[in-house]
């Protein structure tokens, strides 16, 4: 199909993919390689190529990482019923479907225009009555709704990242647990470090994925 979306009414080639281990079909990109080509050619013709990385669909495809957390979750999913959930770089948002489908009270947060009409469609695709979406810049917004559980996928992609991500957890202190997963970045090792480095309780599997609780260690 095609998806004509905002700011530019770009036409993106989709496709659904049926997930069977998370019973999801969600609508992503049909090639991310074949819409970067595309995106990059449309904003050199445009002049506006310095749009190009800020846009840059990456949210588009389901990730290892964020696939992986979505079936960590799932697990545990009925423990959250009820309870306040924030995803924070979310994608396509798999760990906030499940969660919303279990009952969670679920906020997806993304900067990419474009994630909340995926996000729409997959949730009518599935009958999903969450989440929520919210605008948000992990980095530099404070003004978040409240949350027990923070998820991250795939989120520590440059060497800022670690520190940012430990300085937006110091701040926002309604969270009681927070579970990242990880597809192997250079910089996950940092980002354990500095969360260690904090006296968070924390619980690793398979060095590529991580459950703090926000009860330092005595």
């Amino acid at each position: 199909t095609n998806l004509s979306l905002n700011p530019f009414s770009f036409p993106y080639e989709t496709r659904v993919e049926a997930i069977s281990s998370l019973s999801l079909d969600v609508e992503c990109l049909k090639s991310l390689d074949e819409t970067i080509d595309a995106f990059f050619a449309e904003y050199e013709r445009t002049n506006r190529a310095e749009l190009f990385e800020g846009l840059c669909p990456y949210f588009g495809v389901p990730w290892p990482a964020g696939l992986a957390l979505a079936k960590l979750i799932d697990e545990e999913a009925e423990k959250w019923r009820g309870r306040e959930v924030l995803e924070i770089g979310c994608g396509l948002a798999l760990p906030s479907l499940v969660l919303s489908r279990a009952g969670a009270l679920v906020t997806a947060t993304d900067l990419h225009p474009d994630v909340p009409h995926f996000l729409d469609r997959n949730r009518v695709r599935n009958r999903i009555p969450g989440p929520d979406f919210l605008f948000l810049d992990w980095r530099l917004d404070r003004s978040l709704p409240p949350a027990e559980l923070i998820l991250g996928s795939d989120i520590v992609y440059d060497r800022q990242q670690p520190v940012q991500i430990v300085k937006f957890l110091l701040s926002f202190s309604s969270w009681r647990e927070a579970i990242f997963t990880d597809p192997g970045r250079p910089d996950w090792g940092v980002f354990v470090s500095a969360l260690r480095e904090q006296g968070w309780k924390m619980e690793e599997r398979d060095r590529k994925s991580t459950r703090l609780n926000s009860s330092h260690v005595a």
